[in-house]
Formats: structure tokens, sequence, C-alpha cells
């Protein structure tokens, strides 16, 4: 009987939450500016759509593509950026990456910062995940 709860417990956890894991995640100091970006690798189990980033810091973060376009770098807003299924999201310099606008503090007196990313899941669920930045 237990053999059997514990199979049945671990049925629906797996539908309910997503395994994500966040790697290499990084904001450039603002020096005092109001924009600044921010980088991250996000790798999860499932297919999941971001939603939402959100801060204590910030009330505008968007997530931007970068792409050469007749010798001129253009910025443009991705409004639901895609996670696929086992395949690395990844933000970085020179590429992909988020645009942290707004904001509200001195980045360079801390060391650390906090980000909130809210999925969608394919069954509309959402989830939740606060990430730490390192500022460099």
């Amino acid at each position: 009987m237990n053999k059997f709860l514990l199979i049945l417990i671990s049925i629906i956890t797996s539908n309910v939450y997503a395994e994500v894991k966040f790697n290499n995640a990084v904001i450039k100091n603002n020096f005092g500016k109001k924009v600044t970006a921010g980088f991250i690798e996000i790798l999860s189990d499932e297919d999941l759509t971001i939603k939402k980033v959100k801060s204590e810091f910030s009330q505008r973060i968007e997530i931007h593509s970068m792409e050469m376009e007749n010798d001129v770098m253009k910025m443009r807003r991705i409004d639901s950026p895609k996670i696929l299924k086992n395949k690395p999201f990844i933000l970085k310099k020179g590429g992909n990456h988020l645009m942290i606008y707004d904001i509200s503090e001195n980045l360079d007196e801390q060391k650390r910062v906090k980000l909130n990313f809210v999925f969608l899941k394919d069954n509309g669920d959402e989830l939740s995940s606060d990430v730490e930045f390192s500022v460099q």
C-alpha cells in the first residue's frame, strides 16, 4: 500500500510541477542609470512560456531579441518567449537578453538581486520561480 501511495504522489506532482533550472544569472551593473541588461540560461523538463519577469527594483522587464539588419543592430521585444522541453533557453550578451527598465535603485551597491519568473504551462497552470542574479 505504501509503495502504491508513493507512486501516486509521484505521478500527481510530476504533472503539477515542472523542473526548471537556472544557470549563469547575471545582471549588468547599472552605475546609477535607469536601464540595464540581464543574462541567464533556463532549462525545463517541459515546454513553458515566460509570462512575466518581475522584481522589486524595476516595474518593467522585457525579453528582447538582438539581430543584425542591414548592418544595424536591432532590438525587439519578444512577447511570449517559449522554453522548449530539454532545450536551453539562453539570454546572453550580444544575443537575446533581459532589458530591465526604470530601475529604482543603484545596483552597484548590491552583489546579488532577485528576479521572479512567471511561467505558463501548456495546460494553463502558472509556475513561479525566484532567481538570484549576481550584479557584475
